[in-house]
């Protein structure tokens, strides 16, 4: 096919550098990005500063990397430097040669980046937004708003300034409390992220990552420090792609605190699925990716997906390295996996369930609950007559009993169920199953036995009715009373 060549169509410099602020980067998404830098140029430690000053606050990310010479530093600064489809470096977490300017532009007006290689020079380049849209050009600036930045390397590396936060201060002056509540917050979410994005590097020791001078402590998703410890399955391995998935312990397992620790900062519930790993990178967690939905007695279930950059167009990655669509071939392991996994989770989840379940694997087990769709496509809970306790109760034909239970049934608290339960989880997930009888119940026990007993049921029935029923199923130990 022959070109006919037309004209040069040069983009216009001011809004060309303003659309790259468009990206939906947030803060914590775009620091993450500029950290991915500073580990592919094999830094060891990375420090986040900031400091509010109102209008005039900043943002600061220094690493000790091997820096940059003057035609790397220019072309890290030039927008779509980097050709996507060039081959990378199996460490190279970057891709597309937009991350350092679509980020910092997301966040402020003013990018520096300062750099400098073992035995060379420091040196420096600015985009100033305010500087291109004024003169219309794409012209980097040789300086710096505070000299003392520079002093900040040592030997070698890289330091990032963001400086005129418009997006996250605006105009707001240094006694604007709000504004600087606001900053403050969203830094700490900054931190939070941070400690998850990176903690296979952080756990690993490749990285120590330091925000205001302390060091950020790594967040696991696999909770792998609990005791009891996780469920591990054995990883297994598709073009590239490690997958493995981990069964958490039940909450009650593991006592409150650790309860609240190990949650994250969305809790259980939005935690569970697959976690989307990139050269051990997060890039999504807590997403089934569309192939199951969340639910309560799949909360336990967390998988883990590898892949390495090699596969970044297969997995569809965006530039913000926020997404990843896994390809078609990979999907139908994963849905395979995840069916595993949510069937372990549902399994220890529902241990509980014992209390209402009649799906018991004994055909002779009589649960004190049962529940049961209407007509309308309702669910209802019945009190079931079966169950030796309630039979004993209706057996003299008591009417005044009969007319209980149905007023139980007309008015079971589900809505005062829900609302704890949306309110915090706790109230009901950390009930630990007693393993001892008490005493009461142990009476119960006998009473019903006798009872039974009385009225002609065999003794070795009479047991079996009652050891297969909840909650006396559950202490073994009640039948040795039964005499």
């Amino acid at each position: 096919m022959e070109y006919n060549r037309a004209e040069i169509a040069t983009p216009n410099p001011k809004s060309t550098i303003n659309s790259y602020r468009s990206f939906g980067y947030n803060l914590s998404t775009a620091i993450a990005d500029i950290i991915d830098n500073s580990i592919s140029a094999k830094a060891k430690e990375v420090s986040i500063e900031y400091k509010w000053l109102g209008k005039d606050s900043y943002i600061s990310i220094l690493d000790n990397g091997i820096g940059m010479n003057l035609n790397e530093l220019v072309m890290a600064m030039t927008p779509g430097s980097k050709d996507p489809e060039e081959e990378r470096d199996l460490n190279d977490l970057g891709r597309f040669g937009m991350g350092l300017k679509a980020a910092s532009f997301s966040q402020c007006k003013r990018l520096t980046c300062v750099t400098k290689r073992k035995d060379y020079e420091i040196i420096k380049r600015c985009w100033d937004i305010d500087f291109v849209n004024k003169e219309n050009e794409w012209r980097l600036l040789d300086s710096i708003s505070d000299e003392s930045f520079l002093d900040k390397i040592e030997k070698s590396g890289t330091l990032v300034l963001w400086e005129k936060l418009d997006r996250i201060v605006g105009n707001a002056e240094i006694d604007n409390v709000s504004v600087r509540n606001v900053f403050y917050q969203e830094m700490m979410n900054v931190k939070e992220h941070l400690s998850l994005v990176f903690h296979k590097f952080i756990e690993s020791k490749k990285i120590t990552i330091y925000f205001q001078n302390e060091v950020i402590e790594y967040y696991n998703p696999f909770l792998l420090n609990l005791d009891p410890k996780p469920e591990m399955g054995i990883t297994e391995k598709f073009e590239n792609v490690e997958i493995t998935y981990f069964i958490l312990p039940h909450m009650s397992e593991i006592g409150k605190v650790e309860y609240e620790k190990s949650g994250g900062s969305l809790g259980w519930f939005q935690q569970q699925g697959f976690y989307v790993y990139r050269g051990d990178r997060l890039l999504v967690a807590g997403d089934w990716l569309g192939i199951e939905k969340k639910r309560d007695y799949s909360k336990l279930a967390r998988i883990a997906i590898n892949f390495s950059n090699e596969n970044d167009f297969n997995w569809q990655l965006d530039i913000k390295k926020s997404t990843a669509t896994p390809p078609i071939e990979i999907r139908r392991e994963l849905t395979r996996i995840a069916d595993i996994a949510i069937k372990k989770s549902a399994k220890r989840y529902n241990w509980r369930g014992q209390k209402t379940s009649s799906t018991n694997l004994n055909p002779s087990f009589q649960p004190l609950w049962t529940d049961e769709v209407t007509r309308e496509g309702l669910k209802k809970y019945k009190i079931n007559r079966k169950h030796p306790v309630i039979s004993a109760l209706i057996s003299e034909n008591n009417k005044l009993a009969l007319k209980a239970f149905k007023l139980l049934e007309n008015n079971v608290p589900i809505e005062l169920i829900l609302s704890n339960q949306n309110e915090d989880p706790a109230y009901h997930e950390l009930e630990k199953q007693i393993e001892i009888p008490s005493d009461e119940l142990i009476e119960l026990a006998v009473e019903i036995y006798r009872i039974n007993v009385s009225q002609g049921v065999p003794e070795n029935l009479a047991k079996q009715q009652i050891m297969s029923s909840m909650p006396f199923n559950m202490f073994p130990l009640i039948n040795e009373y039964l005499k």
